[in-house]
């Protein structure tokens, strides 16, 4: 008899419950989300909601160890080193991390971790959920892309991508993988920036010209240093982006604003951040972004 597949979650935040309600309800699968301490005996006691129906969910503790197919990380990026740590009892030798982050460096900082494990990259694209505690509500729009950003195997690619397709949850898998993920890159440099400086929601943010001529000026600095490392597609992203910030639904917030509301901690670092260590790299200016980092760096 074939061994069911066992796949884990770690990080149970927005996109997180977008993976974990269809995969708790795929039959032939052994899925477990993760978690240690408080944090475990949290879980198990409020659940997890999704657009307000609790999820049939079943839990396991990071302190465990059994060898998963897969494992799911889709924590905030300052959670995201610790969260790979807590992982070591679950890597095996034909273990797929699928690192679900925003960003760019979440597959390479996997690979610094677990050099002999294997990691694909993924994000998710669509409109941004709302987060309350253990609650999400999202609107249903949206896909996984999954894919390399390196030389490896498009086997484990597809072993992903294949489990994400029987649970039923929408998926692509990019002929050019760095391509896409410097566009949604590239889009949330924009959006998720100059949402949080300026306090704006989608709407707001459309109908003020100069909010958005300060995202496309954030957006333009991140695609010059894309120009530089050679990412296919890059001059045209910004405009891409822009067209897919202008198509929102005016009532949602960005991740990175809810986050400012809430007075956590941002990803400010992942995103302007990185773009200002990659542009002084590579001798391209980032006046826009260094503004930024500083603005809600904290």
């Amino acid at each position: 008899m074939e061994k069911q597949p066992f796949a884990v979650l770690v990080g149970a935040g927005a996109i997180g419950v977008l993976c974990a309600s269809p995969l708790a309800r795929l039959p032939d699968i052994c899925f477990r989300v993760a978690a240690g301490g408080e944090r475990l005996e949290r879980r198990r006691r409020e659940g997890l909601y999704l657009n307000d129906e609790k999820l049939p969910l079943a839990f396991i503790s990071t302190e465990e160890k059994r060898e998963a197919d897969f494992i799911l990380v889709a924590t905030k990026s300052r959670g995201y080193e610790d969260a790979l740590r807590s992982i070591q009892g679950f890597i095996g030798r034909n273990t797929v991390i699928v690192p679900l982050l925003n960003g760019i460096s979440a597959v390479e900082i996997a690979r610094k971790f677990y050099p002999e494990t294997d990691a694909v990259c993924g994000f998710f694209l669509g409109h941004a959920s709302v987060r309350k505690g253990n609650h999400v509500r999202h609107d249903g729009t949206g896909c996984f892309y999954l894919g390399r950003v390196d030389e490896g195997s498009s086997e484990n690619v597809e072993r992903a991508a294949d489990l994400f397709r029987k649970a039923g949850i929408p998926c692509s898998v990019p002929e050019n993988m760095p391509e896409a993920l410097w566009k949604k890159y590239i889009l949330n440099i924009g959006v998720n920036q100059a949402s949080a400086k300026f306090r704006s929601d989608y709407g707001t943010l459309q109908k003020n010209p100069d909010q958005l001529d300060y995202a496309m000026r954030l957006m333009r600095e991140a695609a010059a240093v894309a120009e530089k490392m050679n990412i296919s597609g890059a001059p045209a992203m910004p405009e891409e982006a822009m067209k897919i910030i202008l198509s929102m639904p005016g009532e949602v917030k960005t991740s990175m604003l809810q986050d400012v509301e809430a007075n956590r901690p941002t990803e400010v670092d992942l995103f302007a951040g990185t773009l200002s260590r990659l542009g002084r790299k590579y001798g391209v200016p980032t006046p826009c972004n260094d503004e930024v980092l500083h603005l809600l760096e904290h």
